[in-house]
């Protein structure tokens, strides 16, 4: 205290303020004791004098008088509250008991290895995801690594980058008879239609010629063909090959399958088999060209250009053209596809090449394809996440009805690779589950919030029934019905009736 004088003035005031409520220790320890020794005596239930406990303080080993006549309204539904609170903390503290009775009963190495089965469990799961994780992991960056996974790999432009442009198409090739009176009434689906087998028909025709070709030359040192007998199997074949699309064509052009009834010839099927009979006409002519050019091929091959006269006599007398009876159309068609023949050999043998290359291509992404298959099967197998979210069984039947519009559509999606549908399970897998844990989220957020309103409900009402009326009052403009909310919602009224009293005059 000597330094005081040097302390401001603020802080010697708060000094002198404070100066009556602080006393010395040992004052303030007898102080303690004398209210502990009070405290004991009104609380020692073998005294006489018994303090009231008060209801918000209760306990298991409280005993509440269910006989009491007093309390009414809320104060009684409380005391019953509490009533059945008592009970069931002692049923709670009983089952507890018993059941920390039958727990030091057990041995303690028996629970002990079942906690170091439950953690070599764990650590067994943990090691097999891990091992799934890095086999994907792995399979990724092997197929990353690989040359054939980048997009310019497989450009046809860099593909064909060295394959020489395709010869002009002749013109007589070009101007077929009869193509002017069919464009006027096709549609334009028949066009394409026929466009796309003619397409496959001429590939077809070219692996034909091609095999022809190597037989020839490997023929000609040993022995000579026939050229008659050539021309007669030709002959036959064409006609069988005639006959029989007239038999198809017949059939498709039935109009009805009922023969008892009299038939009545109408206008659309008179024109139907005209248009018959004109796809007749042309294909006998496409057919005929077809046999002349494959006719001069076979004279250049084997160097003889003209055509022997006694082949016309043993030809078929029934055929459309008489291309074999003349032989200035023989030779005219063959100076005209002579000049060809060196051009469709090295564009011939270039499509060879190019057909090599396309097939080793196919047969490596083949492989890939087949290994890259294997993995997610494998991986599927091992997966938890499939057999949690399957595909649905409409969805797999959608797919596997669609059908291409078309016939090139069709071979393209032949030639396409099913990765991506190996995939979709894991798409649909993966977005399922993450619905699921979004639905699950917004449950349990759900839940919260109305355990939270709930929370606060029992607060508003725990609130009401200690007498805390702060926030009652501000919502009741009446002052008489503020008067008996608190007159009838104070539970200490009935305990001293002079609260009350104190309370109203304030």
């Amino acid at each position: 205290m000597e330094g005081s004088g040097t302390l401001p003035e603020p802080i010697l005031n708060i000094q002198q303020s404070l100066r009556s409520y602080i006393k010395p220790r040992q004052e303030v320890a007898h102080v303690r004791r004398i209210l502990a020794s009070n405290l004991n005596s009104s609380l020692n239930p073998a005294g006489e004098r018994h303090l009231p406990q008060p209801l918000s303080l209760v306990d298991s080993s409280c005993l509440v008088d269910s006989t009491v006549q007093g309390p009414r309204g809320i104060r009684k539904e409380y005391i019953r509250c509490v009533r059945s609170n008592i009970n069931a903390r002692r049923e709670y503290a009983q089952v507890g008991k018993d059941h920390n009775i039958k727990t030091v009963g057990r041995d303690p190495m028996k629970r002990l290895s079942d906690d170091s089965t439950a953690n070599f469990l764990d650590l067994v799961k943990q090691e097999q995801k891990h091992e799934v994780l890095r086999i994907v992991q792995s399979y990724i960056d092997m197929l990353s690594k690989k040359p054939a996974a980048t997009a310019h790999r497989l450009d046809p432009k860099l593909v064909l980058k060295n394959v020489e442009s395709l010869p002009q198409i002749p013109p007589e090739v070009m101007n077929v008879p009869g193509a002017s009176e069919r464009s006027g009434g096709a549609d334009l689906n028949e066009l394409v239609d026929q466009l796309e087998k003619s397409v496959l028909r001429a590939k077809m025709l070219l692996k034909r010629e091609q095999k022809l070709l190597t037989g020839v030359r490997s023929r000609q040192e040993t022995s000579k063909t026939n050229q008659a007998s050539k021309l007669r199997a030709l002959g036959t074949a064409r006609n069988e090959l005639i006959h029989w699309i007239e038999t198809e064509l017949s059939r498709a052009g039935e109009s009805s399958p009922e023969v008892d009834e009299p038939v009545h010839v109408s206008e659309p099927e008179i024109v139907g088999r005209e248009y018959i009979d004109n796809h007749l006409t042309a294909i006998r002519q496409q057919y005929a060209r077809y046999t002349e050019g494959r006719q001069a091929l076979l004279n250049a091959t084997t160097g003889q250009l003209d055509n022997p006269s006694g082949t016309a006599t043993d030809e078929d007398p029934e055929l459309p053209l008489g291309t074999f009876e003349s032989p200035g159309n023989e030779n005219a068609m063959s100076h005209i596809t002579y000049p060809y023949l060196e051009k469709l050999l090295s564009v011939s043998n270039e499509q060879k090449a190019t057909i090599q290359q396309k097939s080793h291509l196919t047969i490596g992404l083949a492989k890939q394809q087949k290994e890259a298959g294997q993995d997610l099967d494998r991986l599927a197998d091992e997966s938890h996440l499939l057999r949690a979210y399957p595909v649905p069984i409409k969805a797999s039947r959608r797919s596997g009805m669609e059908v291409s519009s078309s016939f090139a559509e069709g071979m393209s999606n032949l030639e396409k690779p099913d990765s991506s549908q190996r995939v979709q399970p894991w798409v649909h897998a993966s977005g399922s589950a993450a619905t699921a844990t979004k639905a699950a989220i917004l449950e349990k957020l759900d839940e919260g919030s109305m355990a939270i309103d709930g929370t606060q409900q029992i607060f508003l009402d725990l609130r009401r029934l200690l007498g805390d009326d702060s926030g009652a009052s501000k919502n009741v403009t009446d002052r008489a019905d503020l008067r008996h909310a608190s007159t009838s919602r104070d539970m200490w009224v009935e305990i001293d009736g002079t609260l009350g009293a104190i309370k109203h005059e304030e």
